[in-house]
């Protein structure tokens, strides 16, 4: 039992203030890529790695970084997140070759991937069981706040100053949460890297990495597809070492044999292809198909991420006495009909209609991102909530890198090295291409939740313990 003492109160408030300036920076380079594209003379494919990169670098460190939290002291990863974070922020801003920035914004993915890791398995550590479903709905307030301030204030950045200046705003955000986390939470500096396997890190590593590069080569043919072909098998090969393992980065036989973790993974994985495509997708199409400026975009961009904001925190309160999977099944059926209703975009569709897509996305992602992290975290025993935490953020990177891949490929076959700017037409066939596909996704995820796969194993509400099959199968991995 965790006391609810106050100071766990307010070492929960900090995790939670902190979680806005990662998310600021996320919203807000979407909205200054093209401007990147256009200083730094960067074509489509270049812009679309500049994203798809950063999930690459975080797809690969998240699960060895849940495993370092779990096996040291969370607190110390936590802030070298941060902080590693800030800096890369910093040093992208300063440079001007895109190869360059593409290569940090892969390592920014690695020093993103601890901190998300972490964020959520503190929380655990300090917040009681029964308070967990508001904490995290805090959390993603305050994630949802910096999502709505990222597109807004990096618009007026860019029309202001340049695109340098979002990374650098965002560097000083990371920066004070970086002072206010070391001053809250002291930490013992411990961080055993023995345990980790450093074979299947290069596996991971290796298939995100082939993968990204494949998917932005597809234009040149053969060399593309085999590289995204070697991807998957290495990325398979990555799944069948864990299995052989005894103290593998992911128990896989344990977490296939917990049902309720299992199908909320799978379908939080499916559901986030919709999650960073979509802006990225938005982005593009509003700036260069319509001819907005970047601050416009921005607020328009920023009308879901309002309503994520002000829907998170109840959302998360109705999950600690409503059936959170019931909650999450609905946001999956709002995100869903977003998607439906991008494949109806041209170059003269209503701003009403868009601003419409947005708030169904918003009240989606609201209703669904609480209540299946609360599904998730109180799936496992409490020895093992940094790998929970690890693994919801990597099901969320898994399907922001998957819904990122097809973005890149079109963007391949109908741009290529190209610059985007030239190529209004091309852009609109590219959106309402990717988002058919992401409605097949999304709609399988609402099917898997349809038919209460994800929750009839489990409890009815937040506060439920995990089965003793659960805890006897986790606490092998």
């Amino acid at each position: 039992m965790i006391p609810d003492s106050s100071k766990n109160r307010l070492l929960a408030r900090t995790i939670i203030a902190s979680q806005f300036a990662p998310p600021f920076m996320f919203s807000g380079v979407a909205v200054a890529l093209p401007a990147m594209g256009e200083k730094l003379n960067a074509g489509g494919t270049s812009l679309s790695l500049v994203e798809t990169l950063f999930l690459a670098g975080s797809l690969s460190f998240l699960l060895p970084a849940g495993r370092l939290a779990d096996a040291g002291d969370k607190r110390t990863l936590y802030k070298i997140g941060i902080l590693g974070f800030a800096l890369m922020s910093l040093l992208i801003g300063s440079l001007s070759s895109i190869t360059a920035i593409l290569g940090l914004r892969f390592v920014q993915g690695i020093f993103s991937a601890i901190f998300a890791a972490t964020g959520g398995a503190l929380l655990v550590d300090y917040v009681p069981p029964e308070r967990r479903g508001r904490a995290f709905g805090a959390s993603l307030g305050s994630i949802y706040a910096g999502l709505t301030l990222g597109p807004i204030v990096a618009g007026w950045l860019v029309e202001t100053y340049s695109w340098r200046h979002v990374f650098f705003f965002g560097a000083v955000l990371l920066l004070v949460s970086f002072a206010f986390a070391a001053e809250m939470m002291p930490s013992k500096r411990d961080v055993p890297l023995r345990v980790l396997h450093k074979p299947s890190m290069s596996l991971l590593t290796s298939a995100a990495l082939l993968l990204v590069i494949g998917a932005a080569q597809v234009q040149h043919g053969g060399m593309g597809y085999a590289m995204l072909a070697g991807g998957l098998v290495l990325g398979v090969a990555f799944v069948r070492v864990q299995k052989l393992l005894k103290q593998p980065l992911v128990n896989v036989n344990a977490v296939m044999s917990n049902r309720l973790l299992r199908n909320a993974l799978l379908v939080q994985m499916m559901v986030y292809f919709q999650a960073l495509s979509s802006t990225f997708l938005l982005t593009f199409y509003l700036q260069i198909s319509r001819g907005m400026r970047a601050d416009e975009a921005g607020q328009m961009l920023a009308i879901g991420s309002v309503i994520m904001a002000l829907f998170a925190p109840f959302s998360g309160r109705m999950a600690d006495s409503v059936r959170p999977t019931l909650l999450a099944m609905l946001g999956v059926a709002s995100v869903w009909i977003t998607g439906l209703m991008a494949l109806w975009l041209n170059n003269t569709s209503s701003l009403w209609w868009i601003g419409a897509m947005l708030v169904f996305q918003g009240i989606g992602f609201a209703l669904f991102s609480s209540p299946n992290m609360t599904v998730i975290m109180n799936s496992v025993p409490p020895t093992k909530t940094s790998m929970a935490s690890a693994l919801a953020a990597k099901a969320r990177s898994l399907g922001a890198m998957g819904g990122m891949l097809i973005v890149s490929i079109l963007i391949s076959i109908k741009i290529g090295a190209d610059k985007v700017e030239d190529h209004p037409e091309e852009m609109i066939d590219i959106v309402t291409t990717a988002f058919g596909v992401l409605v097949v996704t999304t709609g399988l995820a609402l099917i898997v939740s349809l038919r209460g796969q994800w929750g009839q194993s489990g409890a009815t509400t937040a506060t439920t313990e995990p089965s003793t099959e659960a805890v006897q199968a986790m606490s092998q991995s």
